[in-house]
């Protein structure tokens, strides 16, 4: 790992695969977000706001030009984690890709979809659709229940985003989280996602903020099995 100086310029380096030394590089660009997550290394459980700790800071494109001018290495992608902040928070996102885009041919990104617009990403999948993967976190079939926990996320505006995405040839997926309020959803999800046109990544939320009983997630096993193929 190489610190390049700031929360938003520290830099994960991956190893893929032993035999041909592809690796990948895991940027955090920014350290902003609307959302507030409760679970997330950014948010104070208790309040829902930035943790203290945390700098609001963009990384520098200058910065991330720096480093990858640098590298030798064979790089299988770049990947714009959300750790601490959503990566379409940051102002020059579109130059960030596109200077990736001369190192690698694959990018990843996650996001909560909450931000920009619907045009931005059909014009984005039409040009980049398939360079581009999108891991889009929502959390519910309805603003009410993504709220439980991207608190501060649009849902409408998340799923306008997701669709425009897809529909326009974009590659990516529906992370779907499930807590103890929202699995009994996971049918309408599975109907919303093959109407999307998109694959849909669930997963069981094991930490303590909306951790799923032991029960329900025995009934949310049976519901899910019922619906989707794993």
């Amino acid at each position: 790992m190489e610190n390049a100086g700031s929360i938003c310029g520290t830099v994960y380096l991956y190893q893929i695969n032993t035999y041909i030394m592809k690796h990948a590089f895991d940027f955090a660009l920014t350290t902003y977000c609307q959302a507030k997550c409760r679970s997330c290394a950014r948010t104070n459980e208790h309040t829902g706001e930035k943790e203290e700790w945390l700098p609001l800071q963009h990384m520098s494109l200058d910065t991330f030009k720096n480093i990858l001018s640098k590298t030798k290495l064979d790089i299988s992608y770049i990947q714009f984690c959300g750790e601490f902040g959503d990566p379409f928070m940051h102002p020059q996102v579109n130059e960030f890709i596109l200077e990736s885009l001369k190192h690698t041919s694959k990018v990843h990104i996650n996001t909560n979809g909450g931000l920009r617009q619907p045009d931005w990403y059909a014009e984005l999948a039409k040009k980049h659709g398939r360079e581009i993967r999108i891991k889009f976190g929502v959390d519910g079939a309805d603003h009410d229940t993504n709220w439980l926990y991207r608190e501060g996320v649009d849902w409408q505006r998340a799923m306008d985003n997701m669709t425009a995405w897809f529909k326009n040839g974009g590659s990516g997926a529906w992370h779907f989280l499930v807590f103890d309020w929202n699995w009994f959803q996971v049918p309408e999800i599975i109907q919303r996602a093959n109407d999307i046109g998109c694959k849909l990544d669930i997963k069981i939320n094991k930490r303590s903020w909306g951790k799923i009983t032991p029960e329900n997630e025995r009934e949310f096993w049976k519901l899910a099995h019922e619906h989707y193929e794993f």
